[in-house]
């Protein structure tokens, strides 16, 4: 489905598009963990996520044929602000689906773009129902924030510019939605050693992929609100994303959303980052869960930094942020 030959090639096509973030060492979650702890800070990328890095490589590769028919996507923010980005820079007309709760931090920013943003439904999985609707009727391109073997290409390279950075890395946390990112990760990592471990993170409520990996086959949930926005959402029927999961990924674990809003919290006064609660549920896993499958050289995926003010003030100052979510 893809080759070590296919990754480079996408590291190629998109470097002049997207930043080559940077992996640091963290003294403080190494003293936590009792071993070394390093981020990737995609929260530093050109649109505040890693989401450019498939929007870019899905782009370019196809130029000609979205330029001619257009682009659609859903999202919930990080992915159809990629996009929103990419295809200003090339001048595609696209349009992205946002379910009503869209994060305003994420939506003022895909409104800086000039792409067509259409509301549509209460969660992610009614907005991707509809979003391919339209694709269908209008016959536009529609990408997928993780279904897309393109998008998973894009997202490899952060594994790659990894090892470039430190190949002594044995084990990637990742956050976890529908399984494009953990998937890119997860492939390259295990062409480089199938030692190295890969463990996702996703919330207990939306927990998609957990649930299927554990059911052994695709599964619909029920979703319930969480801070982590961008991993929110079912998986769609047939994802190629849980064939790489299955095959590659070492297990899934689960966060609370308390464990979220204390991660978000200790990042900004311990770490001195503000990141969305996307991006903190690898660091809750590590200040939280059991730690038997780590190695002694962790890199932590630090997937994005959007989070509204609003929400940073509430979890900071109150003692109950569950109205906020």
């Amino acid at each position: 489905m893809l080759t070590l030959k296919d990754v480079f090639q996408a590291y190629f096509r998109i470097k002049n598009y997207v930043r080559k973030t940077p992996l640091d060492f963290s003294s403080i979650l190494s003293d936590i963990l009792g071993k070394n702890v390093f981020l990737k800070f995609e929260n530093y990328q050109v649109t505040g996520s890693f989401k450019v890095r498939g929007a870019f490589n899905k782009i370019v590769k196809n130029i000609d044929r979205v330029k001619r028919r257009g682009i659609i996507t859903a999202s919930t923010g990080n992915h159809g602000l990629a996009v929103a980005y990419a295809s200003k820079n090339f001048n595609v007309k696209s349009k992205i689906v946002v379910p009503t709760n869209v994060a305003k931090v994420k939506l003022n920013k895909i409104k800086q773009y000039g792409s067509e943003i259409i509301f549509y439904g209460k969660d992610y999985d009614e907005a991707e129902k509809y979003a391919k609707k339209l694709a269908e009727q209008e016959n536009i391109i529609y990408i997928s924030p993780y279904n897309d073997l393109d998008i998973i290409e894009g997202n490899a390279t952060i594994a790659f510019e990894t090892f470039t950075d430190n190949p002594n890395i044995d084990t990637f946390i990742v956050p976890v939605g529908g399984g494009g990112l953990i998937s890119g990760i997860a492939f390259f990592s295990k062409i480089v050693s199938k030692d190295i471990k890969v463990i996702g993170v996703q919330s207990e409520n939306s927990p998609s992929m957990y649930e299927s990996i554990k059911a052994g086959k695709l599964v619909r949930v029920s979703l319930k609100p969480s801070l982590a926005d961008g991993l929110h959402g079912n998986i769609e029927t047939g994802s190629i994303t849980f064939d790489f999961v299955k095959k590659y990924v070492d297990e899934i674990i689960l966060v609370s959303e308390e464990d979220i809003k204390q991660a978000i919290k200790f990042s900004l006064e311990k770490l001195g980052l503000l990141i969305e609660g996307s991006a903190a549920v690898t660091i809750a896993s590590i200040l939280n869960k059991e730690k038997e499958l780590l190695g002694n050289n962790v890199c932590l995926i630090i997937s994005g930094g959007n989070i509204d003010i609003d929400k940073i003030k509430s979890i900071l100052f109150s003692g109950d942020d569950r109205g906020n979510m």
